[in-house]
């Protein structure tokens, strides 16, 4: 056994308990210590039964470095008995750090298990770099972590959206029983907040909300709030075009007419009905009559003027001038006219948007969204536009795709001339080109006759140039037949 001196001073100015360890066998000179060596331990033992000593707590020091001259770096852990003997339950390392459960702290005060404390905390909340993970409460109860966490990371309900950034603290809080668990993340344009029932790890419903702060919700006195693009959906507030002071409304302006309940500030557009009480003055605020239009008028519905019932869309019982200064016709319009539905001129029925029954010039552009019919009756028109009579026109334009121009792909298969003669001696017309029955029948699409007249006519090519190289091949051998015969 290894000999061991104690040193001690019970008292005076400097009392002092000293274990001086050293390695050396008995009677030779004493040796440095070395690392992992005990430089001492206290015991505090009791007699279980006669005869049986247990150790039920200790304090030993343990050198944790190579020793150097001058240079003795150990530790201190302090050790209690259980069911199992005794086991380490503390250290306070040779830097300092104090480990409550592990041997191998990493921080200054570094705990595995719970911690509790029934004062004052005071100091600084450590963020864990659990950034890759989605670990939240679920095991335990009355606790909360503060981390760093990567947003991606933070996967169930609604997403994170980008702009809360791709970091940010994440407060998570399990009150436990059958409280709701939190998490608020710390985003770099505010906090939002997600929670979830139990304590089970599955956060998949769980939506992110974004807590709205005086940072987002922004606005106007007066002005009645909206929610603010671009998120979708929104989390910010912010003016409308809704001004309401308590005894004036405003729509698009924020300085209403006090002389008046609604004031408009834009053009207003009502597609359903509406009914006017009293007087309707449009360009005049004081009007002497029900309507009063002082500017010009776009109607796109029904309007009945001094008329009883209403047929058409516009009914004028006696003549109607529009922006002109007299009327020799029922109406005359020296602009634009605008009519958004049927229209009627010198005929008793309108079956079309526009029936005109007898001649139309129109000089400018005319646009017809539907089907047009000229000449042809009051019959529905089959096509676009359908024409009894003849057609008059400096050019016509037909576009069509795909143009033959794929003849001359390498892919193109070309009928040989033999079995087109065989399908015309079958069938009294060309592959691909309509009988004269069909034309008699359902008439000509010029679009269509264009593209398979240029097809026929490039596969025509096809074959000329095929027989031009078959000439000029037999030329060639009649040529050096005729030179082999001469030398004979």
């Amino acid at each position: 056994m290894l000999a061991q001196t104690l040193f001690g001073q019970a008292s005076g100015v400097k009392p002092e308990l000293i274990m001086y360890r050293h390695n050396s066998s008995p009677g030779a000179i004493a040796t440095p210590v070395v690392m992992n060596d005990i430089l001492g331990t206290l015991k505090w033992n009791g007699l279980t039964v006669t005869g049986n000593i247990q150790t039920g707590a200790s304090i030993r020091s343990v050198v944790t470095n190579p020793v150097a001259p001058g240079v003795l770096q150990a530790n201190l852990i302090f050790r209690t008995s259980g069911v199992g003997g005794l086991q380490d339950r503390m250290i306070i390392t040779q830097t300092g750090r104090v480990g409550v459960g592990t041997n191998f702290p990493t921080f200054e005060l570094h705990t595995v298990g719970n911690t509790h404390t029934t004062g004052n905390f005071y100091g600084r909340i450590h963020f864990d770099k659990h950034e890759a993970t989605n670990d939240a409460p679920n095991t335990y109860n009355d606790e909360a972590y503060l981390e760093l966490k990567n947003r991606a990371a933070l996967t169930g309900g609604m997403a994170l959206p980008a702009s809360a950034g791709n970091q940010g603290g994440v407060l998570s809080m399990g009150p436990g029983g059958t409280s709701f668990d939190h998490q608020l993340f710390f985003g770099a344009n505010g906090v939002y907040n997600r929670y979830k029932t139990g304590s089970a790890a599955d956060w998949s419903s769980a939506d992110w909300n974004k807590l709205l702060s005086s940072a987002d919700i922004k606005g106007t006195p007066n002005r009645i709030a909206r929610f603010l693009p671009p998120d979708n959906p929104s989390s910010k507030l912010g003016d409308s075009q809704l001004f309401d002071d308590g005894a004036n409304v405003g729509i698009g302006t924020i300085t209403p007419d006090a002389a008046y309940l609604l004031t408009i500030g834009g053009t207003m557009r009502i597609d359903g009905k509406t009914f006017v009480n009293g007087r309707l003055g449009i360009g005049n605020p004081t009007p002497a009559e029900a309507l009063d239009v002082t500017g010009n008028a776009l109607m796109s519905g029904n309007a009945t003027v001094g008329g009883q019932t209403q047929t058409n869309s516009l009914n004028v019982s006696t003549n109607a001038t529009i922006g002109g200064s007299t009327s020799t016709d029922n109406l005359t319009v020296a602009t634009n006219a605008s009519v958004g539905t049927n229209l009627n001129v010198a005929g008793n029925t309108t079956s079309g948007s526009l029936n005109v029954s007898t001649n139309a010039i129109v000089s400018g552009q005319a646009t017809v969204m539907q089907k047009m019919s000229i000449g042809t009756g009051t019959k529905s028109p089959t096509y676009n536009l359908s024409v009894q009579g003849g057609i008059i026109s400096d050019e016509v334009r037909v576009q069509l795709q795909p143009w033959p121009d794929y003849v001359f792909e390498n892919d193109y298969v070309l009928q040989p001339l033999s079995a087109v003669e065989k399908y015309v001696q079958a069938n009294k017309h060309l592959p691909g080109v309509v009988t004269a029955q069909d034309v008699a029948e359902n008439g000509l699409d010029l679009g269509q006759s264009e593209k398979v007249q240029m097809e026929k006519i490039e596969e025509l090519y096809l074959h000329l140039i095929a027989l031009e190289k078959r000439i000029q091949l037999l030329e060639t051998e009649n040529s050096q037949l005729k030179t082999a015969a001469e030398k004979h």
